[in-house]
C-alpha cells in the first residue's frame, strides 16, 4: 500500500509538471525513475493512466479518476505536515484579532497574558468590542464570535473554542425588594439588562414558550462587563456566562435566579477568511485557543466557588 501511495504522488507530480522531466526536477529524481514509478502503478492497476507521445502527455479516463484521489491524498498529507511544522516553529509577523468585550473580563486576562507569552515573536493586536466586524476588507486576521444562538452562516472558516452555560442573575437588593422568583412568570415586569443588543429573554431561553415574561429593557449596551456592573447596581436582571458570574454569586453580590430554567449556552468560535494559507499563524493561535481557553476558564471559575 505504501509503495502505491508513493507512486500515486509521483503520478500527480507528472500531471502537475506536465512532463516526466519536469516532475523529475521537482522531486529530485531522474526522469527514468519517475517513468518507472508510473509504469509500476499502471501495471499494478492493470490499465493505462497516461497517453505518452514525444511531445506531450495526456490522461486516460482512468488516469483522470485516479488523479482526484491522488490530489486528496497529497493535500491531506501536506495539511498534516503543515500542522506539525507550525507546532515546531514560532510564528513571526503581526496578527490582529477582534473578540467580544467580555473577553476583557478579569477572568480572561491571565489567559490573554499566557497567549502573548506563548508567541514571543508574534505581534498580537487585540480588539475587545461587541460590534460585529466584517473580516472581508478589514485589517483583522481572526475574529472570536458567537453568543446565545451560536454562529451565523458565513463564507468564513470557523472552529468552536469555548462553551459555557448561562445564568440569570440580579442584585441581592433587587431580589429582596421583589421576592425570590419560583417560576418564569414571577419575573414578569422585572427590568432587563440587555447585552449584547438583541439578547432579550426569548433569545436567552432554550425553549421559549408563549408565556415568555414581558420584561422592560432598562439599559442596552455592547459590553457584558458593564452589564454585570449595572446588574450589581440593582438595575435589573442580567444573563451571562457562568464563569463570569460565579464569583459575584459566591460572594453574595449577585443572586442566581431560577437555576432549573434551561437557557441557551454561549458558544464562541474562532472565525477566519477561507483563503488563509495553511502556514498562517492564524491556525497556530486557533489551536492554542482550542487547547487552553476552556480549561483555563473552568479552572479559574472553580477557584471562585
Amino acid at each position: 500500500m505504501l509503495d502505491q501511495m508513493h507512486r500515486m504522488a509521483v503520478f500527480k507530480a507528472v500531471i502537475d509538471a506536465g512532463s516526466f522531466r519536469g516532475a523529475a526536477k521537482k522531486l529530485g529524481l531522474s526522469p527514468s525513475v519517475v517513468s518507472h514509478h508510473v509504469s509500476q502503478l499502471e501495471d499494478h492497476l492493470g490499465f493505462a493512466l497516461l497517453y505518452r507521445t514525444t511531445r506531450r502527455i495526456s490522461l486516460t479516463d482512468a488516469g483522470s479518476e485516479l488523479l482526484e484521489s491522488a490530489r486528496r491524498m497529497t493535500d491531506a498529507a501536506e495539511a498534516g505536515l503543515g500542522a506539525m511544522s507550525r507546532r515546531r516553529e514560532q510564528p513571526e509577523g503581526r496578527l490582529r484579532i477582534t473578540m467580544p468585550s467580555g473577553s476583557a473580563h478579569p477572568l480572561f486576562q491571565g489567559f490573554h497574558v499566557a497567549m502573548v507569552a506563548q508567541f514571543p515573536k508574534l505581534h498580537l493586536t487585540l480588539h475587545f468590542g461587541d460590534t460585529l466586524v466584517d473580516l472581508e476588507g478589514s485589517h483583522y486576521d481572526l475574529a472570536i464570535r458567537g453568543g446565545f444562538r451560536g454562529l451565523a452562516d458565513s463564507p468564513y472558516k470557523a472552529r468552536r473554542v469555548y462553551r459555557d452555560e448561562v445564568w440569570l442573575v440580579a442584585s441581592a437588593a433587587y431580589v429582596a425588594e421583589r421576592g425570590m422568583p419560583q417560576s418564569l412568570d414571577d419575573i414578569a415586569g422585572w427590568d432587563w439588562i440587555e447585552s449584547p443588543e438583541g439578547a432579550v429573554p426569548k433569545v436567552v431561553l432554550a425553549e421559549p414558550s408563549e408565556s415568555v415574561p414581558d420584561m422592560p429593557v432598562r439599559v442596552t449596551m455592547d459590553s457584558v462587563i458593564m452589564g454585570a456592573a449595572f446588574c450589581e447596581a440593582g438595575f435589573g436582571v442580567f444573563a451571562s456566562v457562568r464563569c463570569d458570574l460565579i464569583g459575584p454569586v459566591s460572594e453574595g453580590r449577585l443572586v442566581r435566579l431560577l437555576p432549573d430554567l434551561v437557557l441557551n449556552p454561549v458558544e464562541l468560535y474562532a472565525v477566519w477568511p477561507a483563503n488563509v494559507g495553511p502556514d498562517s499563524p492564524v491556525h497556530l493561535v486557533v489551536d492554542h485557543l482550542v487547547t487552553h481557553l476552556q480549561a483555563y476558564t473552568e479552572r479559574v471559575a472553580a477557584l471562585a466557588q
